[in-house]
């Protein structure tokens, strides 16, 4: 059967000209969109990198599919060994390519040499933007042809143990960041560190928490019938639902490639999984999904629930969240689908409120002037960066006076104004350094 491309899919074949970035949400057709770009091109060598065997494997199905069948399909890890290098390409297609930055993967970039490239995610980052290019075609999720799937989020409760554990780390990190918000930027290097330490040690609390198991097994027997994917944040977890519940695991300690087989091909009703199987894993006939633990920011919970873009109509995702604790936060994304609340959640996490404030003051500053230069500023000297997209939007917001801003490990722009911190969008463009200028020593 001959599929019909999206708007978006034959817009692609219209403005690429060598280099760029599909940002789209799982399910949207990325892959199609490449394969049509192939065919329409008529490229005579292409190599496609991808992050995992088995996307590898859907990759090739695919391609043959549509008949083309000279193309080359490898993982990151064989494409950046030594023995790849000098591959040569007319183009490299690097899909999930925000994985593709790593200190040992980004070698592919090293090894083959390609007339174009482009890249494909749900969540590029700024280091697959300088490999890959700029967005050039941007799917967002309200205009993606997605399965009217239903979201139930479930609240579920800390121990008592656990909530006191919780509130100790919430004062300390309230502590720091106050220290952060008070103190010269020369000083917060040693206070960030150990905020960090901190918040990483409470997220490792809620990810564990124990009424998880219990719940996440009671949801496991309501849909015993029903081919179920689970996904945890933590292997132990994992484990610990399989001893009880004899399903097999697949995770990094545990590479049960006989179990994924059984589980894609029916054989088995469910399979329990630790990320591994969060992004570039496409079994279709998924009628659950149960997330056990996840992280909280945008990028992960796409990838995640991206997962239910290739589900049935009829299918269900159960998200398990901590009440009055960071996991709330998930909560501003429930009206991006059908949803129901399951128990009952904190007041406050229902109203809309700014979801930035933690972000911003754990990312890194940098500053703009009255004349619209970029800078960041280090003890001796400042790095300055070229003009970018985002120059304008702060220019407008500080009025042409100059002004501090912040960027994101997942690369959104936040700025503060009259103590509300503002959020100015994706950074497409990466920041392009030029070289850096002296700051001479004041005299005393």
């Amino acid at each position: 059967m001959k599929l019909t491309p999206y708007k978006w899919q034959n817009r692609l074949i219209r403005i690429y000209r060598g280099k760029g970035v599909i940002k789209a949400f799982a399910g949207t057709g990325k892959t199609y969109a490449s394969i049509l770009l192939l065919k329409d091109r008529k490229y005579k060598k292409t190599i496609v990198a991808v992050p995992t065997r088995k996307l590898k494997n859907q990759w090739i199905e695919e391609l043959k599919k549509h008949g083309l069948s000279d193309v080359v399909v490898e993982t990151f890890h064989i494409l950046s060994k030594e023995r790849s290098s000098g591959l040569k390409c007319d183009i490299l297609i690097v899909d999930e390519c925000h994985r593709s930055t790593s200190p040992v993967f980004k070698r592919l970039y090293e090894n083959i040499t390609s007339k174009n490239i482009l890249g494909l995610s749900a969540t590029p980052n700024k280091s697959s933007l300088e490999y890959c290019g700029d967005v050039i075609i941007h799917v967002p999720l309200e205009d993606a042809q997605i399965c009217d799937f239903m979201v139930y989020f479930h609240a579920i409760d800390l121990s008592l143990d656990e909530r006191m554990l919780y509130d100790e780390y919430s004062e300390a990190i309230r502590r720091y960041l106050g220290r952060i918000r008070s103190i010269d930027d020369g000083d917060k290097y040693d206070i960030r560190k150990r905020l960090d330490s901190m918040i990483f040690k409470r997220r490792s609390l809620v990810y564990s928490a124990e009424s998880r198991i219990p719940k996440a097994i009671e949801l496991l027997k309501e849909n015993k019938d029903k081919p179920t994917l689970v996904i945890c944040k933590r292997i132990e977890q994992a484990n610990t639902i399989s001893k009880i519940t004899n399903l097999p695991v697949y995770h990094s300690e545990n590479t049960d490639e006989k179990a994924l087989d059984d589980f894609q091909n029916d054989r088995i009703s469910a399979l329990l999984s630790v990320g591994m199987l969060a992004e570039g894993y496409d079994k279709r006939n998924i009628k659950c999904l149960i997330i056990v633990s996840t992280a909280i920011t945008e990028a992960y919970h796409i990838q995640s629930i991206g997962r239910a873009v290739r589900l049935p109509d009829d299918a269900y995702i159960h998200i398990l969240l901590a009440r009055k604790t960071t996991d709330e936060k998930l909560l501003q994304f429930r009206k991006m689908y059908n949803h129901k609340l399951v128990g009952e959640f904190s007041t406050g996490a229902l109203r809309p409120k700014n979801p930035w404030i933690e972000q911003y003051y754990i990312s890194d500053e940098y500053s703009i002037d009255p004349q619209g230069r970029i800078f960041k500023r280090f003890n001796n000297f400042k790095q300055y960066y070229k003009g970018n997209i985002i120059t304008s939007e702060l220019e407008k917001l500080f009025n042409d006076r100059g002004g501090k801003f912040r960027i994101t490990n997942e690369n959104f722009v936040l700025a503060k104004r009259r103590g509300k911190i503002i959020p100015l969008g994706m950074l497409h463009e990466p920041l392009e350094k030029i070289r850096p200028t002296k700051v001479k020593p004041l005299r005393k």
